[in-house]
């Protein structure tokens, strides 16, 4: 759509002219024109994060909002395209647009009309808090008063108290000295302060002025000793930093002019309003360039000398997902260093390319350098998010850690012992920093967005937290122990309404759930009763529902079918059925007509399969599957009752010894209380591998593998495990593939299941569908690699909330053991070394990472049972497994019956 085909009343011509400029700029089409009404199978809203701003200080955020989420990132330019009305929380306001510019996955824009107008799930308005912008075209208007920012119902991106308070140079100087970082030595004249600083203790001077008028013989007496004490530190230069709002530029004197500095001061004063400063500091000078041969010869060639130049590095840090601080780019400006350097007036180039370009060519020292900067980066942004919620700001905004993105500018030093450092001498706001991105990105456009993925994945995270809100989950089964405990406990963290039904009056839950329902429903031959009598429990007590969900393998069934009667998003009875019984599973993969012509059949991945309902069925078995082979139950979970035999001998043996244990035992993971049925399937010699799916409306939108290490042969419990994977991308695509067609084949569409295989030499064969997600440990793990929570997912998926999962790329490499009471009851019952109180002491200091599933080791289990498991993280594969190793031998979990460098052995 041209320009001239937009009425001038909808959208200005000065967004309109930028908008096409930059989408011109990238080989973008135009914008198109559209009127979009709710698609016919949405069952909840959608992700709806507005950004209010002009397109040349936020189009790499939009485009990138585009890719992780398609047409869910709206840009407006006026407030005229929204809506407001009062949201049933309070004096809350819940805003909605009509009209906007929307962003697809490919860079194509559409002017969106929505009919009816969709709710706000996230609001960021970068109009006025980016101090004007990039381009200046923009002047906040009137119209910008009619939404109190604060009493907006939905997560905020950018507050405008907290940018407020980035512009505050003299808390930024504190906050950077809080977080350890290096800075100039500093004097600040503050007039009037608004807010508590407390500088005491670091080498900031303040002094606070009363009067403009009366202060000027105390302003000089100030500057004489704090210019001369720099002085006689062989500092030559200082640097005046005047309020950011005024039109006075920052400058910088000799030490020899304290009368320069005062005129300066005097004159900024004039301009101050109470809260503002006028920073004084030592200058610190960029790192000397080390001798480029080629270029030392062409100026001696020419006979001039280059002028001094000066650096200003610039990191973006980003609030993740989970809250954890990223640095997502540093950008780099050379300049004449007597100016201030600044987007305006360098041009930015890479970290990297800069040190090169400043003679450093030893890639350990670029590598040394990048990870300083990244970790005072990250050390500051963790700082102020933590003085932010520790603040009575009276800014209620639910859902949003604060500030979400932020910019450090950095000199680079060289210390006396050669040793590189960074120094922090700035902080930008959010809005100012998402702007200067821009600049960056649009020269390297096949990285477009990159500085700002991090925020864009917390956009969108907290966009389906604000839409999960309230929403209310039926539990079914609690668990046994500490198994199952996070099933529920997420749910304050989410905001989920849990009803939790289970036959324990006393379980541990009880008071930790919104709603307790007390029904027997552990006798699994009653399902169809159960089931019934779940619903009538609800109806009787006005329980609307809007997902339903278990952990408990024997409780498959069960959910099943309350999810078929409440018409909720589930698996069908039909379904729950293949994945409870092993042997079905695998024998639908070979019967499935559910193919697809590019993909390999899904019967490749299945494995032969023998039933054994009685001892007879042992007998001849060794004519249709080969030994040695699995002997497993039909119902287990948790590798219970597997194990390896070498012929129909030993099967028989074994199939007794099983089967005495399971007239003693009520642990569910035998999944006894649906059958004591066995089944024995072919041996796949290889690598075990987990892959837990999220999947809605039959798409697999996210597999996270895990690598199981070797077994405790003859049961077949792998014994240590690491994420991310280690085989090759080619054999991770091969288990990926393999799981899309295992569900596919069993009926599976909706939820977040737990997949083992095992890589063979013939490709991947199907051990085990979940049909519920894995276990505590795990989701843990998962979410400390990938910052991605399979656990906030299912809740999502069961409310019909189609999730938007991009897992964050790893951020550590994760391994683990797996303690069992057969073979570390000893370890882990040894006073003041290795008991469960004392590993969880080195969990809480972040030593391990420790997880419990069972109260106390048996000293003499009949089975082999998990008690716990122990990680570590570690920079790459073999840093994580020297670390493991050394913390399993300083806790007694390495010894002869668990030797952990052989479970450890097969992660390369």
């Amino acid at each position: 759509m041209d320009q001239c085909d937009v009425p001038e009343n909808i959208m200005t011509s000065q967004f309109w002219q930028q908008l096409q400029k930059g989408l011109s700029h990238l080989n973008l089409p135009k914008t198109e024109d559209r009127t979009r009404n709710p698609r016919p199978n949405l069952t909840v809203e959608e992700i709806t994060m507005v950004v209010l701003g002009e397109p040349l200080t936020c189009l790499n955020l939009c485009l990138e909002g585009g890719k992780q989420c398609p047409g869910g990132m709206l840009l407006v330019p006026s407030l005229t395209w929204l809506q407001k009305e009062s949201a049933n929380e309070g004096d809350l306001q819940t805003l909605r647009v009509y009209t906007a510019v929307t962003f697809d996955s490919c860079g194509r824009t559409f002017l969106d009309t929505f009919t009816p107008p969709r709710r706000i799930t996230y609001w960021m308005n970068i109009r006025t808090h980016t101090g004007g912008g990039l381009s200046g075209s923009f002047k906040p208007n009137i119209e910008i008063q009619e939404i109190e920012e604060k009493c907006v119902e939905c997560p905020k991106g950018v507050s405008e108290g907290s940018e407020r308070r980035l512009e505050d140079r003299l808390l930024m100087r504190t906050i950077v000295a809080d977080a350890g970082v290096g800075y100039p030595q500093t004097l600040v004249f503050q007039y009037k302060p608004t807010l508590p600083y407390s500088p005491g203790k670091h080498d900031i001077y303040v002094v606070s002025l009363r009067s403009k008028e009366d202060e000027n013989e105390a302003i000089r007496k100030t500057l004489d000793l704090f210019i001369g004490s720099l002085a006689k530190k062989g500092i030559k230069k200082v640097v005046v930093k005047p309020p950011r709002h005024t039109s006075l530029k920052v400058s910088y004197h000799t030490t020899n002019d304290v009368q320069d500095v005062y005129t300066v001061v005097c004159r900024a004063l004039i301009a101050l309003v109470e809260g503002e400063s006028i920073i004084v500091e030592a200058f610190c000078g960029t790192l000397n360039p080390l001798p480029v041969p080629s270029r030392d010869h062409e100026e001696r060639a020419v006979g001039i000398k280059i002028k001094p130049l000066c650096c200003a590095i610039r990191a973006v840090i980003c609030c993740t997902p989970d809250g954890n601080q990223l640095v997502s780019d540093i950008v780099c400006g050379v300049g004449d260093a007597d100016i201030t350097l600044h987007s305006n007036n360098t041009l930015p180039v890479s970290l990297e390319s800069f040190l090169i370009q400043w003679g450093l060519q030893n890639r350990l020292d670029i590598e040394k350098i990048h990870q300083v900067i990244k970790r005072k980066a990250e050390a500051i942004m963790e700082t102020l998010v933590s003085h932010e919620e520790g603040q009575n700001w009276d800014e209620p905004s639910k859902l949003l850690p604060r500030p979400n993105v932020i910019g450090v500018n950095f000199v680079l030093t060289q210390q006396k012992g050669g040793d590189y450092d960074a120094v922090a001498i700035s902080i930008n706001n959010s809005g100012k920093t998402i702007a200067n991105t821009q600049i960056y990105d649009f020269q390297h456009s096949c990285n477009l967005g990159k500085s700002l993925r991090p925020l864009v994945a917390t956009m969108v995270n907290r966009s389906q937290r604000f839409l999960l809100q309230g929403k209310r989950i039926l539990l079914i089964g609690g668990g046994v122990g500490m198994r199952k405990k996070h099933a529920w406990e997420a749910a304050k963290e989410y905001g989920v309404k849990m009803i939790l039904v289970d036959p324990d009056p006393n379980h541990s839950a009880v008071k930790s759930v919104h709603k307790f329902i007390q029904c027997d429903i552990n006798d699994h031959s009653q399902d169809d009763i159960n089931a019934d009598k779940i619903i009538q429990i609800l109806r009787k007590q006005n329980l609307s529902i809007d997902g339903c969900m278990t952990v408990e393998e024997g409780h498959i069934p069960l959910m099943s079918l309350v999810c078929t009667s409440l018409h909720l998003i589930g698996i069908t009875p039909d379904v729950a059925r293949k994945v409870k019984k092993k042997s079905l599973t695998q024998k639908s993969l070979k019967e499935s007509s559910a193919n697809i012509s590019l993909s390999p059949d899904q019967s490749l991945f299945a494995v032969k399969t023998h039933e054994v309902v009685r001892p007879d069925d042992v007998v001849g078995s060794s004519n249709t599957i080969h030994y040695p082979a699995v002997l497993k139950l039909e119902y287990g979970s948790g590798c219970a009752g597997v194990i390896l035999v070498k012929d129909e001998a030993e099967c028989l043996a074994r199939y007794d010894n099983i089967q005495k244990i399971l007239k003693t035992t009520d642990d569910t993971i035998f999944g006894t209380r649906h059958g004591n049925d066995m089944h024995l399937a072919e041996y796949a010699l290889g690598s075990k591998h987990n892959v837990d799916i999220i999947m809605f409306q039959g798409k697999i939108l996210a597999a996270l593998i895990s690598d199981g290490g070797p077994t405790r042969v003859p049961n077949l419990l792998s014994m240590a495990a690491c994420t991310p994977s280690c085989l090759p991308p080619e054999k991770q695509r091969q288990l990926v593939t393999a799981t899309f067609q295992c569900v596919r084949a069993v009926g599976l569409t909706d939820g977040v299941f737990n997949v083992e295989l095992k890589m063979t030499p013939t490709g991947p064969k199907l051990i085990e569908i979940n049909g519920r997600m894995t276990g505590l440990a795990n989701r843990e793990f998962l979410r400390i690699v990938y910052e991605t929570d399979i656990l906030f997912l299912n809740y999502l998926i069961v409310c019909g909330i189609q999730p938007n999962v991009q897992p964050m790329e790893p951020r550590c490499q994760l391994m683990w053991v797996t303690c069992t009471s057969a073979a570390h009851a000893k370890a882990l019952s040894r006073s003041g070394t290795a008991t469960p109180e004392v590993l969880a002491e080195a969990h809480s200091r972040g030593e391990i990472l420790y997880h419990q599933r069972e109260t106390v080791p048996e000293a003499d289990p009949a089975y082999e049972k998990i008690f716990c498991q122990i990680g570590v993280k570690g920079e790459s594969v073999s840093d994580a497994k020297r670390k493991l190793l050394d913390v399993c031998k300083k806790y007694g979990v390495n010894c002869a019956e668990f030797p952990v460098d052989y479970f450890l052995s097969t992660f390369v």
